[in-house]
C-alpha cells in the first residue's frame, strides 16, 4: 500500500490503459488487448524472461478498482488494484492471489518475486500515471 497526490481517476486510466503496461512495468516485453477494455477482455502478456499470458479483465469500477486475472498451468493468480481518495491523498492497494492445483508453485516463482519488486514497481506506476496528466 502506498498514497499519492495523484487521483483514482488518473490513476484508474493509467492502469486501464494496458497496452501501455511495459512502459512502466520492466519486467514486460509487451501487452496487447483486441477491442475495449472492458470486464470479460481477453488480453496477453509476455514477460521478459517467460511465455506469454492469457490475461482477462475481471472486474473494473472506474474510478477505484480494477483486477485482471493471468491463466497459468493448473492456476489463476489474480491481481486488484484498488484506488481509494480522501481529499487531496489517494491510496493504491495491490492485492495478488492464486489457487488451484499449483498454486503453490506460481506463488514461489511469479507472486514472490512480485511482491518483492512491489515498491519499484508501484513508484514506477505513479511516474507513468504523473506523466499521463
Amino acid at each position: 500500500m502506498t498514497t499519492t497526490d495523484l487521483s483514482a481517476e488518473l490513476l484508474f486510466t493509467a492502469i486501464a490503459a494496458i497496452e501501455r503496461w511495459p512502459e512502466w512495468d520492466h519486467e514486460l516485453e509487451w501487452a496487447r488487448i483486441s477491442g475495449e477494455v472492458r470486464v470479460g477482455a481477453p488480453f496477453t502478456l509476455k514477460p521478459k524472461r517467460g511465455p506469454q499470458v492469457a490475461m482477462a479483465v475481471v472486474d473494473m469500477q472506474r474510478p477505484t478498482r480494477f483486477s485482471d486475472l493471468a491463466r497459468l498451468p493448473l492456476a489463476r493468480m489474480r491481481t486488484d488494484h484498488q484506488f481509494a481518495s480522501s481529499g487531496t491523498v489517494t491510496t493504491v492497494t495491490v492485492t495478488i492471489s492464486i489457487s488451484g492445483p499449483l498454486a503453490f508453485v506460481w506463488d514461489r516463482v511469479v507472486a514472490r518475486k512480485q511482491a518483492a519488486g512491489a515498491q519499484v514497481q508501484t513508484a514506477a506506476f505513479l511516474a507513468f500515471a504523473r506523466a499521463l496528466a
